[in-house]
């Protein structure tokens, strides 16, 4: 059974995921996610609190949706009842609740979402009024700045989804660099 219980929002389920699979590939399939461990047709809150049970360590991705998340509270509480090893993950600057600042938790809030937000597309808006598309190589017109503006926006998209990578990697191991050290006594 799994040491290591993931707690989070469901609205982070896709961002959270990438993190999560990283954190198993490293703790050798130790990690209980509901997403990914509760198979169907099982009954998910007998098998959830049978995690939390099993678990040494319990990780809570902390964000807004998370603080308005019954089942997040739930979760973390039953950590606490159980004296588990609490590790918070703050994804944004939502406080955290008394009974977990009592932890130390890693830091991801100086970026918004913790560098977990979706991309924003930019909308594309012509610099001028009045335009004049100029014939390209086979004779046909052309909008330069539309396709410059297009190239620019897949750059900018492959340096964001880099980036998310980055994000996603150093937060799975600063979890797992955490979950290693012993607990202390």
């Amino acid at each position: 059974m799994a040491d290591v219980f993931i707690s989070y929002a469901s609205e982070d389920r896709e961002r959270i995921v990438p993190i999560v699979q990283t954190i198993r590939s490293q703790r050798a399939g130790q990690v209980f996610q509901d997403y990914t461990s509760i198979v169907p047709g099982e009954r998910w809150h007998a098998r959830i609190v049978e995690a939390l049970r099993q678990a040494t360590t319990v990780v809570v991705f902390w964000c807004r949706h998370s603080a308005a998340s019954e089942h997040v509270r739930e979760e973390y509480q039953a950590g606490l009842d159980a004296l588990k090893d609490m590790l918070p993950v703050l994804l944004d600057d939502t406080p955290l609740p008394d009974p977990l600042r009592a932890f130390q938790w890693i830091d991801f809030s100086r970026q918004p979402h913790g560098g977990l937000a979706d991309y924003l597309p930019v909308p594309y808006r012509r610099n001028e009024d009045r335009h004049f598309y100029p014939f390209g190589p086979d004779g046909d017109p052309r909008d330069w700045d539309y396709e410059h503006w297009v190239e620019d926006e897949e750059h900018r998209r492959s340096r964001w989804e880099a980036d998310l990578r980055d994000t996603q990697h150093a937060i799975a191991a600063a979890i797992v660099d955490r979950i290693r050290v012993p607990r202390a006594m």
